[in-house]
């Protein structure tokens, strides 16, 4: 075995994670993760309130809430808005409380 492949494997990793950074849809790390959240679980209808509150430790409308004050600073495309908008509405969420 050669003993640079480790290293090697690390500079890998490391340049993939910077270019993850560089490519991140908001540069708050807690904003990123939301919207790759809901973007993860938009195709199903939205995630349930059990795994926002596991990932998280909010409640489904605080995430919604909290959800939709990050994305008109996100990088996010206008379809990957319109799938949160139909998986994650504000006004659902609201008329369900």
């Amino acid at each position: 075995m050669n003993y640079r492949e480790p290293r090697r494997w690390q500079q890998r990793r490391r340049v993939e994670w910077i270019d993850v950074d560089r490519n991140g849809k908001h540069p708050d790390n807690e904003a990123q993760r939301l919207i790759e959240f809901a973007g993860r679980w938009a195709p199903y209808g939205g995630a349930t309130g059990e795994e926002i509150l596991v990932n998280f430790g909010m409640t489904s409308l605080r995430f919604v809430e909290r959800l939709w004050q990050v994305i008109p600073e996100s990088t996010c495309g206008q379809e990957e808005i319109r799938s949160l908008a139909s998986a994650y509405p504000l006004d659902r969420q609201t008329n369900r409380s």
